[in-house]
């Protein structure tokens, strides 16, 4: 199984139990028990954020309001963990990192050289400087010609670090640092049946910006991200990843939509965003990643899917 948290690049100590999520709108914090035979959601909190307080970008300051967001992560952990101090995953938002898919006919086998190469290839088309980026990456799928596609994000060293400070003010140490979407693909990937299969979509509805994602089994093979918070911008966005399904990568049809986002009734909005010609089951992205307590609701396995999936991602990273 592929892990979509960014371990090769942005994981000093896998393995937390808890996940801390800082969004435009809000922090969302989850902690998870022990397998039996699934993870147990033991905890789950929200906390919202002033407007303007977080402003996701790829090339601008991202944690406007510092004091706000360290008082919410810190509300957010103490709600859902008992140690003042600990290990944590970090997601933060998709906007906050420049993700592209790039194919190669004879990649190295190196991983420094294959490093290498992937900054030479992002150096024209990255908002920043490379040198300024911190890469993460994933093993695609294989092509016809024999190459293989590999999921790439960039991300500036210093918005990493913007998203880290509120998190240590408070008491936490981030070891993983993880993209929204990316999480919850990841948390759909590890679910029990109902467990995705064929070709399936990941729609992660985040305050001020949406993304889209096509897994085709366990490979991610279309990602867009684009701002928008309208009905309009999600259905748009929706059409154009159908058109390039369709049309780019021959698309059979999308057996399951899986949606992250961080408002419980995101589920209904995606469900009305969708193309007519689009039949698939919609679900939340944690449907069978996790079970849960007495004190979480089901909501939680959308609203929560980036944390859960970043929090298994890390697991997984640790027995590795």
């Amino acid at each position: 199984m592929i892990s979509w948290s960014a371990a090769r690049a942005w994981t000093s100590t896998p393995g937390p139990t808890v996940a801390v999520e800082i969004a435009p709108d809000c922090v969302t914090a989850v902690s998870l028990g022990a397998m039996r035979p699934l993870p147990v959601l033991i905890g789950h909190a929200r906390e919202p954020l002033p407007d303007g307080a977080v402003a996701p970008g790829a090339a601008s300051a991202n944690v406007v309001e510092r004091e706000a967001v360290t008082e919410a992560v810190r509300r957010a952990l103490s709600a859902v963990a008992r140690r003042p101090r600990m290990r944590v995953g970090l997601v933060v938002p998709d906007a906050a990192a420049k993700v592209s898919l790039l194919g190669f006919e004879a990649p190295p086998r190196r991983a420094a050289d294959l490093v290498s190469l992937i900054r030479w290839r992002l150096r024209k088309s990255t908002p920043f400087r490379i040198e300024d980026a911190r890469i993460a990456w994933s093993v695609g799928a294989a092509a016809e010609d024999g190459g293989r596609q590999y999921v790439v994000a960039a991300m500036r060293r210093d918005v990493v670090a913007e998203y880290e400070r509120p998190c240590l003010a408070a008491g936490a140490r981030p070891g993983l640092v993880n993209l929204a979407a990316f999480g919850a693909i990841n948390a759909a990937l590890a679910g029990r049946p109902p467990q995705p299969s064929g070709d399936w979509m990941l729609v992660h509805a985040a305050a001020g910006h949406h993304s889209v994602g096509v897994v085709r089994g366990r490979h991610l093979v279309s990602f867009r991200s684009l701002p928008g918070d309208s009905h309009d911008d999600l259905s748009g966005l929706l059409y154009q990843t159908m058109m390039y399904y369709e049309d780019r990568l021959g698309g059979a049809g999308i057996e399951t939509v899986r949606v992250a986002a961080s408002e419980p009734d995101a589920i209904d909005a995606v469900m009305r965003a969708l193309p007519d010609s689009l039949d698939a089951k919609v679900t939340p992205a944690a449907v069978g990643a996790v079970a849960l307590d007495g004190a979480a609701k089901p909501a939680a396995l959308a609203t929560a899917a980036a944390p859960i999936g970043t929090l298994l991602g890390g697991r997984r990273a640790a027995r590795t």
